[in-house]
């Protein structure tokens, strides 16, 4: 009797392609998961913790997907190849250099916070600058096409090698392996381009002025002012006269005086830096006064930078 063959069960079909259609959704989950843990490597701002966390979950991500696409009819069905879209590019995020610089940028970041705390002008400039330069490559690889073009030009993958050497040659890179260990700052430290020396000794130079303290805000050159009874207003002993006579010339009663306990040496000191001729403003918070005049002067999140310095519970009388 001639064999023939047994049509399958129309049961044992639903539940295949059931299961097909429950691998498939799968899929997609881990896809659009990917998606998201790709925009935090694109992010020029995300920090070391975020973009570790981003790299740990994503490679595991990648890995499940691809255990996913080798079962019976997932890599052939017609919905797959969208939800491949979204690994491949999120794998070749991963694996990107721009994904790197930010792993540098936020480890000199924090050795720039170290160089400040002990007062190495030289290294704060240096490690703020290589900082700068990876955000900003991070950033332009990811903007809009321009002209067909997308990522990095040569210059720019030119630019990227050089930040790497540079990381490498300040102690970043160890940083960037072991996030937990505070990045090496090495004690003979690589040449230095000359714009860079001339920031550092800039910004030594205000630490000196700086020492005297806060800077009178009526004539913008004593240091070692006083706070008046008018909020975020600091005076000289030869203004306060100045001020109350300007007061009296207009028809106001001249009351600026000194508040009671002058200047504290520790105190709630609160900068706020604020945009000159737009929009923003950062609150910067010391306990010192020369801190405070310090952070006024050498802090330049804007193009045209003001600043107002108080002292957070005597700003009113």
């Amino acid at each position: 009797m001639p064999h023939t063959l047994t049509p399958p069960h129309p049961t044992t079909t639903r539940t295949s392609a059931t299961e097909l259609d429950r691998q498939v959704r799968r899929l997609y989950r881990l896809a659009y998961h990917a998606n998201r843990r790709r925009r935090t490597l694109t992010n020029p701002n995300a920090s070391a913790h975020a973009v570790t966390a981003a790299i740990t979950r994503l490679a595991r991500v990648l890995a499940a997907a691809e255990r996913l696409l080798t079962m019976p009819g997932v890599a052939e069905h017609e919905e797959t190849p969208y939800a491949r879209s979204f690994l491949t590019a999120a794998e070749r995020q991963l694996n990107a250099p721009s994904t790197r610089l930010l792993l540098i940028a936020d480890a000199a970041h924090q050795a720039a916070a170290h160089a400040d705390t002990a007062d190495n002008d030289l290294h704060v400039i240096v490690f703020r600058d290589i900082e700068q330069h990876c955000r900003h490559l991070v950033d332009t690889a990811h903007v809009e096409p321009v002209l067909g073009r997308r990522g990095w030009p040569r210059r720019d993958h030119a630019a990227s090698d050089h930040l790497q050497q540079q990381a490498a040659q300040w102690g970043l890179t160890s940083h960037t392996e072991h996030p937990t260990m505070p990045p090496h700052q090495p004690t003979d430290h690589p040449a230095v381009p000359t714009h860079l020396v001339r920031q550092a000794a800039e910004r030594a130079a205000a630490r000196a002025r700086c020492a005297a303290g806060i800077r009178c805000t009526e004539c913008h050159r004593t240091y070692g002012a006083v706070q008046v009874n008018l909020p975020g207003t600091w005076l000289c002993t030869d203004c306060i006269p100045t001020v109350n006579a300007r007061l009296t010339a207009r028809g106001y009663a001249p009351h600026v005086r000194p508040i009671d306990g002058g200047t504290p040496q520790h105190g709630p000191y609160t900068v706020h830096v604020w945009n000159g001729s737009g929009r923003g403003g950062v609150s910067l918070h010391c306990d010192t006064p020369q801190r405070a005049q310090f952070l006024a002067e050498t802090e330049r999140p804007f193009n045209n930078t003001g600043y107002t310095i108080y002292l957070a519970d005597r700003t009113r009388e």
